[in-house]
């Protein structure tokens, strides 16, 4: 007994796959846009980690310039 298989069901079977592949299409390219904005917040980050090193110095010399000042005039 051999199954014959129309055109219809070969055309609904075919559309049934384009709209599989479209959606995978689409979900993919809202993954690789998530890793790219991931990627744009790990360069802000090595960004400020870079500049958090300097600002600490500078925070810290004034520190210590105002304690200095402080323990000079007795206030």
């Amino acid at each position: 007994m051999s199954e014959e298989i129309s055109h219809k069901e070969i055309y609904d079977r075919l559309l049934a796959v384009e709209q599989k592949v479209e959606a995978i299409g689409e979900n993919t390219a809202a993954v690789v846009s998530a890793f790219a904005a991931a990627h744009g917040a790990f360069q802000f980050l090595e960004f400020l980690g870079k500049l958090a090193k300097p600002l600490m110095w500078i925070g810290g010399l004034m520190t210590a310039i105002a304690l200095a000042y402080h323990n000079l005039t007795g206030r």
